[in-house]
């Protein structure tokens, strides 16, 4: 970035967009309630790639902790779900984006949806299922992971070939 003042106000800007479409996400309803396309992760995904793997923790964050609290849901254990499997799947996109094998930014974002879904599977179960059932729901996670993966993929393409920073 050319200031710390412009950094400062790119992360605002994709904290208020990632927020907005977790809020406007959140309203519709699922027939599950982990079946999400997690558009707000086209923003993160940019800010990794763009900028670094902190500001995208800090878009993360925001996302989180701000997106839950206009939800109403912010003092509910779904909170503990979004914010380890938000971190999580950031970890997994960064580790594969900086990764010596070439990953498309579509695999990249594939991966970080499915680690989010298995992540809150996982969750599920050591904190409140307690049964090795609710591992039935792997293949329905996949399914998602991989539709939701690809269309914020696909987003995150055609953001990334039209949007430039001035990174120094």
């Amino acid at each position: 970035m050319k200031t710390s003042t412009e950094k400062i106000l790119i992360l605002a800007a994709y904290s208020i967009m990632a927020v907005l479409l977790f809020v406007v996400e959140s309203i519709i309803p699922k027939p599950l309630p982990f079946m999400r396309i997690g558009l707000a992760n086209v923003f993160i995904l940019l800010i990794l790639v763009h900028i670094d793997f902190t500001s995208a923790l800090v878009v993360t964050l925001t996302k989180v902790i701000i997106g839950n609290l206009f939800s109403g849901l912010l003092f509910t254990p779904l909170v503990l779900f979004s914010l380890v499997s938000s971190i999580v799947s950031l970890a997994v996109m960064w580790a594969l984006y900086k990764s010596r094998i070439s990953f498309s930014l579509i695999g990249v974002s594939i991966a970080g949806a499915l680690s989010h879904l298995l992540t809150q599977l996982v969750l599920g179960y050591f904190l409140f299922i307690h049964s090795s059932r609710i591992f039935a729901l792997f293949p329905i996670i996949l399914l998602i992971g991989l539709i939701s993966g690809l269309i914020t993929g696909i987003l995150v393409i055609i953001l990334y070939k039209n949007i430039r920073f001035n990174i120094i």
